[in-house]
């Protein structure tokens, strides 16, 4: 996650949206290139499908017995369950573009689904009462108690615990950890 949101951060004071994250290392398996994609398409949702000023998008990273999960949720108009329960098909754009400058043809989250099935994972959208939308990807948690992890082990990291990113300054810097071989 820290790569994706350190991408995006210039996106995201573009648009005048601040990028707030907390939570845990959460290890998984999979393809590296394959869950930056994942989280990469998140958080560009997040950030152009969000209010024109002053928008906020909240990433949390947490790590359960068998799962890891990674919530972004942003805040943005209005949506009915019908609609979200659309976002996931091919080409499928919500129904008015609140920002005219961004030219996405529908594929980021038809990418997410099909990325969190190729690893075992499950795929939820939920409509914000207050407007916007909680998309929340869980996937199974690598086992830790093997001792030595393949060359798979993948962890996503939040930024930082503890301050969430205002606009304008630079996002914390962290590393995301992997085993020694």
């Amino acid at each position: 996650m820290e790569e994706a949101t350190e991408t995006l951060f210039p996106l995201a004071g573009k648009h005048d949206v601040a990028i707030e994250t907390s939570g845990d290392i959460t290890p998984t398996i999979g393809s590296h290139a394959l869950l930056l994609q994942l989280t990469t398409n998140l958080l560009h949702n997040a950030i152009v499908h969000n209010l024109p000023e002053r928008g906020t998008v909240q990433v949390n990273t947490t790590i359960g017995p068998e799962s890891v999960m990674l919530t972004v949720e942003n805040t943005g108009g209005k949506l009915t369950p019908q609609l979200v329960s659309t976002l996931t098909e091919p080409f499928q754009r919500g129904a008015e573009r609140i920002r005219s400058d961004h030219a996405g043809v529908g594929l980021g989250l038809a990418i997410v689904k099909s990325i969190t099935r190729a690893h075992d994972g499950t795929l939820t959208l939920t409509p914000r009462a207050a407007g916007g939308l909680c998309v929340t990807v869980q996937l199974p948690a690598t086992p830790t108690h093997t001792g030595r992890l393949s060359d798979q082990y993948r962890a996503i990291r939040s930024p930082s615990r503890d301050a969430p990113h205002d606009r304008g300054s630079a996002p914390p810097r962290t590393t995301a950890s992997a085993p020694s071989a």
